[in-house]
């Protein structure tokens, strides 16, 4: 193993604390889009209710909460992949394709059930599911003393 500057442990231990600031900056941001987007379809939202659109409300809803064991599961696949080689983008994918896939099934439910056929309720515990599940797929500086461990 080379003694360059660039190869040291603290390099990229540092680099992998920039990389989890930047993952967390992204997942923050994506959060309060979602609550944005919540927060003004309450401003806009109709007491036009079409009952025979509930199935739509109540599918966009199972759709969310059907996603969160997949997004989970295709987190941990790809953090199997991370190392001290590839830690920059492995890690980064691994977390940005998990937020993408939870961000839209989560929009496609807040969106359903306040602008489509509103139902609050439905939108609620959407926007409530989502944060929970953007928050809980947040990176952690922690990992790195995992990847440091495999070679």
């Amino acid at each position: 193993m080379s003694n360059a500057p660039k190869d040291s442990l603290m390099v990229k231990q540092v680099s992998f604390i920039v990389v989890v600031r930047r993952i967390r900056t992204l997942g923050i941001a994506i959060t309060v889009g979602m609550a944005a987007i919540y927060l003004m379809g309450l401003l806009v939202i109709s007491d036009k209710v079409n009952q025979e659109m509930y199935i739509l409300n109540i599918s966009s809803l199972i759709i969310l909460a059907a996603s969160l064991p997949l997004v989970f599961l295709i987190r941990k696949v790809l953090l199997k992949k991370v190392n001290l080689s590839n830690f920059q983008t492995a890690y980064f994918n691994a977390h940005i394709i998990p937020f993408a896939f939870l961000d839209f099934t989560a929009l496609f439910c807040i969106t359903t059930n306040l602008f489509v056929n509103p139902n609050l309720l439905f939108a609620t515990i959407g926007v409530v599911i989502s944060v929970a599940g953007m928050i809980y797929l947040l990176p952690n500086e922690e990992f790195f003393e995992e990847i440091k461990s495999r070679i």
